[in-house]
């Protein structure tokens, strides 16, 4: 069955990132890599749905019914599912999360969540990167708080022209 018939709607890979789907009928839908960052998802009906890969950060998922929904791979980052209905932590175990997701009371929020997220705020280990030896060539820093652009030939001063040489605005003209 399709839309017309009332039977499941393809969203698989929407962009419906920010969209407002407050109260929304998605039962079964296939919502598979679907983008729903920032989305307001409130008390919608998402029963059999499939949210495998799909992107939550940050959604308003409070009040929605999650039901048989497979959650494998969703970004849950920064979502909030306060008063979610019939969301299980085994939905919850295939889902990606952090510190800053919200879960209803009843629901047990997964300790590889925590874990990844004590793991991320670990400083990084520094390594030396690898010299150049024939390469290796020191270069002087601006001063009075200038910008450096080596892109576009670095600060003025620097370079083929000598200190005393007028700057020139990329027009040819000082």
């Amino acid at each position: 069955m399709g839309p017309i018939n009332g039977g499941p709607i393809n969203l698989a890979h929407a962009r419906l990132r920010h969209a407002f789907l407050r109260f929304a009928t998605l039962t079964g839908a296939d919502l598979r890599g679907a983008d729903l960052a920032d989305a307001d998802l409130r008390e919608a009906r998402l029963e059999r749905a499939d949210l495998s890969g799909a992107d939550l950060s940050d959604a308003q998922l409070d009040g929605v019914d999650l039901a048989d929904a497979s959650l494998a791979g969703a970004n849950l980052c920064g979502a909030s599912l306060a008063g979610a209905r019939n969301l299980t932590t085994a939905q919850l175990h295939e889902a990606e999360g952090d510190a800053a997701t919200v879960l209803p009371a009843n629901v047990e929020r997964p300790m590889i969540w925590t874990v990844s997220q004590e793991m991320d705020s670990q400083p990084m280990v520094s390594r030396t990167a690898p010299r150049r030896s024939e390469e290796t060539r020191t270069e002087e820093q601006p001063q009075g708080g200038e910008r450096v652009s080596w892109l576009v030939g670095g600060p003025r001063g620097l370079g083929r022209r000598d200190r005393d040489e007028p700057s020139y605005n990329g027009q040819g003209r000082p």
